[in-house]
């Protein structure tokens, strides 16, 4: 049954249509992602479902009473609220009934024998415990730590976080308010790997709906059960994950080309017809050719299937490089106090291609840095042969002038002429007037597009990357891609897309809490191997703990004694408890008696948890 659906919805923004015709429906529990460039209209369309936003024509169903939950890009500052307070708006509702039941006790104290205010402490407890009241601290906890957000970005003020620890928390929030249907907009950016395995497990167990715009396409295979592909301002939908769209894509285009080519074929030859039969002249053969010629406009005609623009994008490699690339032995590299890289050793051979991948904070684009040059390690040597030359495209892009138009900037750092220029550009889809933007106005995924295109430039024989598809769309990572495969040298690089980790790393160089591992092999190999560690480690607890035990049958035998003990106390407990419950609803109009009922259920189930922990400690 559907709980959203979109019929015919069209939208226009001063005279330029964004949204034309689209039609889909979201069933309850489905995870679909929406797809398709920057700036065709996915944000549009979730604020239309939100009812932040008018429509021109069409219609749109939100089943009554559904709750939405919507993480945006954008959002306000909180003044005074920490970030703590901002994710913990998120059970506001259930602070509400909270805050009912704590008005209405101190009612109940004041007037004993009004049974209508103890009938209602009791429904309002009832609800408080269905929505998880009193697990607030644990929900919280999974969530925030499952994201990693730390405890100094959760104590700070929400105004003085990055935007990246924003959206963290924002996430959070939106994550712990548990509706029927979330909207997510780019939901793991600024995640790194494991808080996006985190999130993909929680999507894939969350009992709801989820709609999510995305450009992680790992991350999409994982979870989309429907994939929403907005594209030349209509909505086409495909089932199943990322990998399914792909294979239903590359079909229906074919058969779309397919019907084009016959089409075309058609109208030729109805059109060569008619001129033939007016050709002769006759009354007859006139007619018939105005009856050809009504056919033809009669016809459903299919529009030519627009094949988008590639890049144009190829490597100026230096053919002379050392066997040896980055020799680095025992570097050491500490901020503050705090050491970030310790004792760490690699050879990198020409034609490697690496990933450095940790969680965030771990040191990944320091690592870069020194094998660069840009920075100094407190230890350690790192050496690199001069006739390895590298293009280096770091995460957060920049350049001297941000006044200067793309036109400028390409003519003086490479030295070439206008026309030169705007081919180049051209090649990299910055065509007509977009050359003359200035460097300032440019997208993140603009600036990485151009930087490419400088570095690329010149003779180079090893790639060195840093987050190479941060904030670039689905289509325009591909673009990128399908560089990178041409180039035929040595690349480094660290990335959060998983998919371009499988695509391109052959070995994969990991740091995890001052500890380096490398692992040869891509991305699915690497979490195989990890599996296989943790089992192993798993195995290695439980032999330590089978040699010990073997060595303390007299302390088992007793401890045995002690939980078979402790599970009696436990049944009694419990048992106890049941019979408190059946007096609690028996004297629910009585106050003084309500309240000694609670109070000593509250003593049985302090002991009952002490004695669970008990139980708990003996299992091991």
């Amino acid at each position: 049954m559907s709980i959203i659906a979109l019929e015919e919805v069209n939208k226009s923004y001063g005279g330029f249509e964004v949204l034309k015709n689209v039609s889909f429906d979201i069933s309850e529990n489905e995870k679909v992602a929406l797809i398709g460039r920057n700036g065709t209209g996915k944000t549009t369309i979730f604020n239309i479902i939100a009812d932040k936003m008018d429509f021109d024509c069409g219609s749109v169903y939100v089943e009554k009473g559904l709750n939405i939950g919507y993480l945006r890009q954008i959002y306000g500052d909180f003044p005074g609220m920490t970030a703590k307070n901002v994710i913990e708006q998120a059970f506001t509702s259930v602070k509400e009934v909270e805050k009912k039941m704590n008005i209405s006790r101190l009612r109940m104290e004041k007037e004993p024998d009004d049974i209508q205010n103890i009938r209602e402490y009791s429904e309002l407890n009832e609800k408080f415990e269905f929505m998880g009241g009193y697990n607030l601290t644990e929900k919280f906890n999974r969530v925030t730590k499952g994201l990693k957000i730390p405890d100094d970005v959760i104590n700070n003020h929400f105004i003085n976080l990055s935007g990246g620890e924003k959206t963290l928390v924002m996430l959070a929030e939106v994550l712990l308010m548990n509706p029927d249907i979330l909207l997510l907009d780019e939901p793991t950016n600024h995640l790194d790997m494991d808080a996006c395995d985190w999130l993909e497990k929680y999507i894939k167990e969350y009992r709801g709906a989820i709609l999510y715009i995305s450009h992680d396409r790992y991350f999409i295979d994982k979870t989309a059960m429907k994939v929403l592909s907005l594209d030349n301002k209509e909505v086409q939908s495909y089932t199943g994950n990322y990998s399914a769209y792909l294979v239903q894509k590359t079909e229906a285009d074919e058969r779309n080309l397919k019907l084009y080519e016959r089409q075309e074929r058609e109208i030729e030859r109805l059109r060569a017809t008619a001129l033939k039969f007016r050709n002769y002249g006759t009354e007859i053969a006139i007619k018939r050719a105005q009856n050809l010629e009504k056919r033809m406009e009669r016809m459903d005609i299919y529009d030519r299937p627009v094949t988008e623009k590639e890049l144009q994008l190829n490597f100026s490699e230096e053919d002379k490089v050392s066997k040896e690339i980055f020799y680095v032995k025992n570097i050491e590299k500490s901020f503050s106090d705090k050491l970030l890289l310790h004792d760490i050793s690699f050879i990198m051979r020409s034609g490697d291609r690496v990933a450095v991948v940790g969680p965030n904070g771990a040191g990944k684009t320091t690592l870069i840095k020194i094998i660069t040059g840009q920075e100094e390690a407190d230890k350690g040597i790192v050496k690199r042969p001069k006739s390895v030359k590298y293009a280096y495209l770091e995460q957060h892009v920049s350049f001297p002038d941000p006044e200067a138009t793309l036109l400028e900037q390409v003519c003086s750092q490479l030295d070439t002429t206008v026309q030169s220029a705007r081919n180049l550009l051209g090649k990299f889809l910055f065509l007509a007037d977009d050359v003359f933007k200035k460097v300032k106005e440019l997208s993140g995924g603009e600036r990485s597009r151009l930087r490419l295109l400088l570095e690329m430039q010149s003779d180079v024989n090893l790639l060195i990357l840093d987050e190479p598809t941060n904030h670039l769309d689905i289509p325009a990572r591909e673009d990128i891609e399908e560089a990178i495969s041409m180039f035929a040298g040595s690349m480094i690089f660290v990335s959060h897309d998983r998919h371009f980790l499988n695509k391109f790393a052959e070995r994969i160089f990991e740091l995890r809490d001052g500890v380096f591992n490398i692992y040869e092999g891509n991305y699915d190999y690497y979490l195989k191997k990890k599996e296989l560690e943790q089992q192993q480690e798993k195995n290695n607890k439980a032999k330590e703990t089978e040699v010990k035990n073997s060595d303390r049958g007299k302390i088992k035998r007793r401890a045995d004694a002690g939980i078979r003990s402790c599970e009696q106390r436990i049944s009694r407990l419990e048992m106890s408890i049941e019979q408190l419950n059946v007096e609690i609803s028996k004297h629910s109009t009585d106050y003084a008696v309500l309240m000694e009922l609670l109070d000593q259920k509250k003593q049985l189930q302090e002991q009952l948890d002490n004695e669970y922990d008990i139980w708990m400690e003996n299992q091991d």
